[in-house]
């Protein structure tokens, strides 16, 4: 018949394990974080992967990311949602599984600056409660064509958002005395700075410069992308462009240059101080 010290040691010896197995899976948690991962290489820039208007060949994308390791952010239209042309719920349920962020743009891609106050609303919020009632996790904002006025900052930040990006307000290509990158945290976190919406005639060897370029003082860039199929319009890039500029991009992240983020995670902390 066991004594009551066995059943002390054995009791004491059952604790030290589960106290070692909590400690073991705390550790590969923040190992693998990307909080963890970024603090690695803390003078990396961050650049942000992140796609418009719900277009259907933007799905394109998903592969190349998936073999490259990378996660990107969605801004969807919800009114865009299973019409011809654009992306289905269910598409978008299948990027968001694999870890993709899914924003908000406005329940029908409209310029907001000008309309009446009760329009803007419905389209930020209403959009917002459409894709969170699709199941979907929507923290940041895109404002369509980046056109945005104080009425709609402020519905941004009063729906719910974390964020709202704006379309230029860096260096390149059109304002050679702003700064080459975003700060982090950024400065105004409802109307965020990018390059612009990228168009095909600048080409992957553009975008390397804008990142090379903002290397030199770190921060964030995000890389605002439409279309994803071949010369199908002004702002598109081709599948094959796409993936060498990712193949760039994680030789980049290898080597501890930057790292790629979705805006949440920018947005949520999990960067460099």
């Amino acid at each position: 018949m066991p004594t009551d010290r066995g059943c002390a040691r054995r009791l004491a010896t059952r604790r030290q394990q589960a106290v070692l197995a909590f400690i073991v899976a705390c550790l590969a948690a923040v190992l693998l974080s990307p909080v963890h991962l970024t603090r690695r290489h803390p003078g990396a820039l961050v650049v942000s992967i992140e796609f418009d208007d719900t277009l259907a060949d933007q799905l394109s994308a998903r592969s190349i990311l998936a073999e490259h390791r990378m996660h990107a952010t969605f801004f969807v239209n919800s009114g865009a949602l299973d019409r011809p042309g654009y992306l289905t719920v269910a598409q978008l349920r299948a990027l968001a599984s694999d870890g993709h962020e899914i924003g908000g743009h406005t329940i029908n891609h409209v310029r907001l600056p000008g309309l009446k106050v009760s329009e803007q609303r419905r389209q930020i919020c209403d959009d917002r409660r459409a894709l969170l009632a699709l199941g979907f996790a929507v923290s940041d904002f895109a404002y369509p064509w980046g056109a945005h006025d104080s009425v709609s900052v402020e519905l941004v930040r009063s729906c719910g958002y974390d964020s709202g990006r704006r379309a230029g307000g860096l260096a390149f290509p059109s304002c050679i005395v702003c700064p080459r990158a975003e700060s982090i945290p950024p400065r105004d976190p409802t109307a965020t700075r990018a390059p612009g919406s990228l168009s095909r005639s600048q080409g992957v060897s553009t975008i390397q410069a804008i990142i090379r370029s903002a290397q030199q003082d770190g921060g964030w860039i995000q890389l605002i992308f439409h279309h994803v199929c071949d010369a199908c319009g002004k702002y598109s890039i081709s599948r094959q462009d796409f993936s060498t500029l990712l193949d760039w991009l994680a030789e980049e992240r290898d080597a501890g240059r930057l790292v790629v983020l979705t805006v949440r995670q920018v947005i949520h902390g999990e960067v460099p101080r």
